[in-house]
C-alpha cells in the first residue's frame, strides 16, 4: 500500500476523527475558559487597583487637611502619582476632568515628562481643592498578555499531542480492524478454521474477536454436523430403499405374496418415521412451542414417565427404579419433556444388555437417567447428540440416531443444560452412564 493510500486510510479512521473532534471540543473549552479567566482576572485586578487608589487618596487627603497644602505633586514610585490643586481647572488635560474613577492616556508632557502611557486615576475633593491619584496600567496589560499566551501555547500543544495520540490510536485500531476483516474474508471464502487473535485484554476489539471466534467455531461445528447429517441420511435411506426395491420386485414376481407387501410397507414406515423425526427437530428449533409452556413439577413429571415406561423396561429384561424427591417447578411443555425422558429410556434399552438397572431420578432442578451398562467414552459424549450420529459405524443397530438429538433440542427449548457422565453407582464392571437435564432457576417466558 502506497503512502498516499495509507494517509487516506488514516483519515478515514473513526478513532482519528473522534480524536480530532474531541480535540476541537477541548480547544473550544480552552478558549471559553481562557476568555472567562482573562475577564475574571482583569476584573479582579481592576477592582484591586481601584481599592488601592481610593486608599491612597484617603491617606493623602488626610495629610493635606493636616498640613494645609495648596498645591503639590507627589511621587510614591515611577508607576504611581498624586496631584493636588486648589482649582480643578489648573489640571493638565485629561486629569481632574471629573470626580471618581477614570482611565486616561497621558502623553508624557503634562503634568510631567515621565508620566506616559495608560493610567487609572481617581479624582476626589480634598480640603479646599481637588486630589488626583493614578496608577500605571502597563503591568496589568503585560500580565494579561502573558495569561493569553499561556492559554494559546497550552491549546496549541494540546492540539498537537491529541492529534498525534489520535493518529497512533487510529493506526492501531485500523491494524486490528484489518486483521478482523481479513479473518472474516477467509470465513466468507469457506475457511471456517480462521480465528482472530485475541490480544489478551478486555477492550471492544478483544470482545469482538472472542464473539467472532465463538460464532465461527459454532458455524464450523454446524457445517460439520450438516455434512455428517447429509451423509448419514443418505446411508440410512439407502438400506430401506434397497430393501423396498427388493420387496417391490418380489411383489411383481409373486403378486399374491402378502408378506412381501407387509415388509415393503414396513420399510416405507421406517423412512417416513425418519423424516418425521427430522421435521420434528426442525419444528422444535423454531421455539414456537414456548407459547404452550405451563408450570410443571419435575417430580410429578418423572413419576408419570415411570408409570408409562416401567412395564416396557421390565418386559425387556431390565430393572427400573424411580427416585423422585422434592423438586422445583419449571415452565415447560409436558409432552415434550415426557418425550425427552422416553428417548433417554429408549436409548438406554438399545445400548445396554439384559439385566441392566435403569434409574430415573428427579431432584431439585434436574431429571436424570442412569444405568450400569457399558457407558459412552468421554470423547464421544458431545457427538452422540448430533443428529443421526451413532457410535456404531456399521449402523446396523435399529433406530435413526435422532433420539438424543431430539433430547438436546427439547432441553435447549427449555433452557436446560445436558450433562453426560459415568454412573458412579454402576459398580466395578461397567462405567455406566448418567444423562442429566439440569434446568436453570430462570425459565423461558411462556
Amino acid at each position: 500500500m502506497s503512502l498516499i493510500n495509507r494517509i487516506r486510510l488514516l483519515l478515514r479512521m473513526s478513532a482519528l476523527r473522534q480524536a480530532v473532534q474531541l480535540t476541537l471540543v477541548f480547544l473550544l473549552i480552552v478558549v471559553v475558559a481562557g476568555l472567562a479567566s482573562i475577564l475574571f482576572v482583569d476584573r479582579e485586578i481592576s477592582a484591586q487597583i481601584d481599592a488601592e487608589l481610593e486608599s491612597r487618596a484617603d491617606e493623602i487627603s488626610t495629610s493635606i487637611e493636616t498640613n494645609g497644602l495648596n498645591r503639590a505633586l507627589f511621587y510614591e514610585t515611577e508607576d504611581r502619582f498624586a496631584i493636588y490643586e486648589q482649582e480643578r481647572g489648573l489640571f493638565p488635560k485629561p486629569l481632574g476632568a471629573r470626580t471618581g474613577y477614570d482611565t486616561v492616556k497621558l502623553d508624557g508632557k503634562k503634568p510631567k515628562d515621565d508620566l506616559d502611557g495608560v493610567w487609572r486615576v481617581y479624582t476626589v475633593d480634598a480640603g479646599r481643592g481637588v486630589l488626583v491619584v493614578g496608577t500605571n496600567l502597563d503591568d496589568k496589560d503585560d500580565y494579561l498578555e502573558v495569561l493569553i499566551n499561556i492559554f494559546a501555547v497550552s491549546g496549541g500543544a494540546t492540539l498537537v499531542v491529541m492529534v498525534t495520540i489520535g493518529g497512533f490510536l487510529g493506526w492501531r485500531a485500523q491494524k486490528r480492524f484489518s486483521t478482523i476483516s481479513g479473518v472474516l474474508e477467509r470465513v466468507a471464502g469457506g475457511d471456517l478454521s480462521a480465528r482472530v487473535e485475541v490480544a489478551g485484554g478486555n477492550d471492544d476489539f478483544d470482545r469482538l474477536a472472542r464473539d467472532i471466534n465463538r460464532t465461527t467455531a459454532r458455524l464450523e461445528i454446524l457445517l460439520r454436523q450438516t455434512r455428517n447429517l447429509t451423509a448419514n441420511i443418505a446411508h440410512d435411506l439407502k438400506t430401506p430403499l434397497t430393501r423396498l426395491q427388493a420387496q417391490l420386485e418380489a411383489i411383481e414376481k409373486t403378486p399374491g405374496d402378502t408378506g412381501a407387501v407387509e415388509k415393503a410397507l414396513a420399510q416405507t414406515d421406517e423412512m417416513i418415521a425418519l423424516f418425521e423425526a427430522l421435521l420434528r427437530i426442525a419444528e422444535l428449533e423454531t421455539g414456537e412451542h414456548r407459547r404452550r409452556f405451563e408450570t410443571l413439577n419435575l417430580s410429578r413429571l418423572a413419576e408419570e414417565a415411570g408409570e408409562i415406561y416401567r412395564a416396557v423396561v421390565e418386559d425387556s429384561g431390565r430393572h427400573f427404579e424411580l427416585k423422585a424427591g422434592k423438586t422445583a417447578e419449571i415452565a415447560g411443555d409436558r409432552r415434550l419433556l415426557l418425550q425427552a425422558i422416553a428417548n433417554l429410556i429408549e436409548n438406554s434399552l438399545k445400548h445396554t444388555p439384559e439385566g441392566t438397572r435403569l434409574t430415573l431420578v428427579a431432584n431439585a432442578n434436574s431429571v436424570s437417567l442412569s444405568d450400569n451398562g457399558p457407558g459412552i467414552p468421554e470423547a464421544y459424549r458431545d457427538r452422540v447428540f448430533e443428529p443421526m450420529y451413532r457410535l456404531e459405524e456399521s449402523r446396523t443397530t435399529p433406530g435413526s440416531g435422532l433420539g438424543l438429538a431430539l433430547v438436546r433440542t427439547i432441553a435447549t427449548l427449555h433452557g436446560a443444560q445436558i450433562y453426560v457422565t459415568d454412573n458412579s453407582d454402576a459398580g466395578p464392571k461397567n462405567p455406566g452412564l448418567k444423562i442429566e437435564l439440569r434446568f436453570s432457576p430462570g425459565q423461558p417466558d411462556h
